[in-house]
This record gives C-alpha cells, sequence and structure tokens, in this order.
C-alpha cells in the first residue's frame, strides 16, 4: 500500500488501516524483509502488516518527551488520531512520501502540548484517597444525586473527548443492550469521527480517567 493510499484510507477513516498504520505492534515490513533476505521461510510466517506502520516513530516520540516517565501509547495515540481527522490535518500534506516525517514532527508539538497540560493538571490538583467509586458510572444515572456528582466529575476530567463519550455514548448506550447498543456505539463513534473499534478503547480508557478525576476531587 503507497503512502497516498494510507493517506486518503486514513481520512476516509478505514478501521483496518487506522488500527494498522498507528497501533500495529508487530514485526514492520522493513524487519520482515530484513528476515527474508537471510530466511525466506522464517519470514512467510511471520505476521504482515497490511500498511506501514508508524507506531516505531510515535514511539520514540514519546520515549523522547516522557524518558523514564510512564505513558499510555493507546491513550495518547487515539488523541492524536481524533485531532488529526477532526479538522482533516492530513489534507494538508502535499507529497505523500513525506508522510512519516510529517507525523513524527506533528506528533512531537501534539505530545508536547498534552504533556505540558497534564503536568500542569497534577500540579495543581491534590491527589487523594477514594473509597467508593462505582465501577460502572451508568449504574448511578438513576439517582438525580449521582447525577450530579456524575455531571460534576465530568466537568472537571482533563480529556474533553472522554468526558464527551461518556456523556453522549455511556450514559446514553446503558438502557440499551445488545443489538440496539451496538448500533448506538456505531452511530456515535460517526457522530465523533473515530473508528469503531478506536472507540472501545477510548470508552475504556474514559472510564479510568472518570475513576482518577473522582479521585482527586476526593469524592467519598
Amino acid at each position: 500500500m503507497t503512502f497516498e493510499e494510507i493517506i486518503s484510507r486514513l481520512r476516509s477513516k478505514d478501521g483496518r488501516v487506522t488500527d494498522c498504520f498507528f497501533f500495529w505492534d508487530g514485526p514492520t515490513m522493513e524487519r520482515i524483509e530484513a528476515v527474508r533476505r537471510v530466511d525466506p521461510i522464517k519470514a512467510q510466517k511471520m505476521r504482515r502488516p497490511i500498511c506501514n506502520t508508524c507506531r516505531p516513530a510515535l514511539l520514540a516520540v514519546l520515549h523522547k518527551l516522557y524518558g523514564t516517565e510512564h505513558f499510555d501509547y493507546d491513550e495518547l495515540v487515539s488523541d492524536f488520531y481524533y485531532y488529526l481527522i477532526k479538522d482533516d490535518k492530513l489534507g494538508s500534506i502535499r507529497d505523500p512520501q513525506t508522510l512519516m516525517s510529517w507525523i513524527s514532527t506533528t506528533a512531537y508539538y501534539f505530545f508536547l502540548h498534552e504533556k505540558i497540560n497534564k503536568d500542569r493538571v497534577l500540579e495543581n490538583t491534590p491527589v487523594e484517597s477514594l473509597t467508593g467509586v462505582h465501577e460502572e458510572i451508568e449504574e448511578d444515572e438513576a439517582a438525580s444525586s449521582t447525577r450530579t456528582l456524575v455531571q460534576n466529575v465530568l466537568d472537571a476530567m482533563p480529556n474533553r473527548t472522554y468526558a464527551k463519550i461518556l456523556d453522549e455514548v455511556i450514559l446514553e448506550a446503558w438502557q440499551y443492550s445488545g443489538r440496539q447498543k451496538s448500533d448506538l456505539l456505531k452511530k456515535k463513534a460517526e457522530e465523533m469521527g473515530i473508528p469503531i473499534d478506536n472507540m472501545y478503547v477510548k470508552i475504556s480508557l474514559a472510564k479510568k480517567q472518570f475513576k482518577e478525576t473522582a479521585k482527586k476531587m476526593n469524592l467519598q
């Protein structure tokens, strides 16, 4: 798959190409080719991506910014992908052959901005213990007082995309099940410009951030 094709597929929100390009954790095409030159049989048995992947480049950028500090690759890159597609930033690439270098440069400034904001939030928010956060926030929707508490936490969440997912997706989807719930999630994913596979990842990360935010607010 050429870089021009990759850009086109990413802009059209092709889930398989998006997942491979940003999240493929198997051997790269370059690695498979290197193995093929010395052991063709082994190379044939290796997992193969459907397109080039930028994961190594993004990991290099993140390690440069975070050093030995822990970071969540899936969370950061999911936000980066949403940043790229919400205003069709990939459409500004004039030479498809520069895709990888363009991604690395754009990612560096995006992740740097996100890290600065994260550090600022952590510096200004005391981390205190929490003894009673429910596993699933949708279970608390029935109670008015709890809904107010939930809304306060949503308003305080640093990642506004995650807050939007919880507020507009999870708190609406709890009343459905089976096919209806699946259809609703797909519809919301399309409205937000998020591949459905990434939506499930973001839902998990959003719930995690909700609990962390509630903890920082010292909710008992």
